[in-house]
């Protein structure tokens, strides 16, 4: 799911079945959330699950000068973006490529900071990962619909709580609705799929929200690449849209992987 922030990608929670006479415990409920985390993932195509311990690549992106008339892109400096499988988490960075002599380091921090709102898209995290901390519970489940809230277990000035809306028969995150007490308060984004080794991958997410009375759209695609058998995100292109007119737009892309290379 990406937002006008980062895309922060797919999200669920937990299953908990109702008995007729008594709810289920805590334990039996979060032993559910695990359950159906783990599920879902099992559908979803991660190359750290199919064997990918390290990747490095190059790191091209452009921005939109939207003021233009024409469409034209303003290229960016080029960066890395390295990941490596540590403790069964993989951990993903933007580092420099030393090409941008240029550029000060100023600047730098500034277009990392833009480019680390892409590195759940690069190499997502499972559901079970990003969600850990989460508690949920079944709002409804409906002819394979199910429809869960999630809220995190420790309390935090920005809380978020979720709202998942699963496809119980494709198992995978059709909807989600977000509400937090800043702006945007209220976020809603749609996901869009493709298969790739049998398993799916998002190909495209939608999402739309509300801030000071104009209305935002997000919408994100992805490319993949075959690459010694892993199925990796090659290019994302993002554009948002305030009223109809556009506002933001960037192009990525990823060349030149290195995969599974010992230091």
């Amino acid at each position: 799911m990406i937002f006008s922030l980062p895309p922060k990608h797919l999200v669920v929670f937990l299953i908990a079945s109702l008995s007729l006479f008594t709810a289920p415990s805590i334990s039996s409920a979060q032993s559910e959330i695990k359950n159906l985390l783990n599920k879902l993932d099992s559908h979803y195509y991660y190359p750290q699950k199919k064997g990918l311990t390290s990747i490095s690549a190059k790191l091209t992106w452009e921005q939109q000068d939207t003021s233009a008339k024409k469409t034209f892109f303003i290229k960016r400096p080029d960066f890395r973006f390295k990941g490596e499988l540590s403790d069964h988490i993989f951990e993903k960075k933007i580092v420099s490529s030393g090409r941008n002599p240029n550029v000060s380091d100023n600047e730098k921090t500034e277009y990392i900071n833009i480019l680390n709102n892409y590195l759940d898209a690069f190499i997502p995290k499972t559901l079970y990962e990003q969600f850990l901390n989460f508690e949920g519970q079944i709002k409804r489940r409906h002819k394979k619909k199910i429809i869960l809230e999630l809220t995190g277990k420790t309390s935090i000035e920005n809380t978020k709580q979720y709202e998942l809306f699963i496809d119980g028969e494709k198992w995978r995150v059709s909807k989600i609705h977000i509400r937090q007490n800043q702006e945007p308060r209220s976020i809603e984004g749609n996901f869009f799929y493709t298969r790739r080794g049998s398993q799916w991958v998002v190909a495209e997410t939608l999402s739309e929200f509300t801030v000071n009375n104009q209305t935002y759209i997000e919408k994100t695609e992805y490319t993949y690449k075959n690459l010694q058998n892993f199925w990796l995100v090659k290019k994302i292109k993002q554009t948002v849209k305030q009223d109809g007119h556009l506002i933001r737009s960037y192009r990525i892309q990823l060349n030149d992987y290195k995969v599974n290379i010992e230091n």
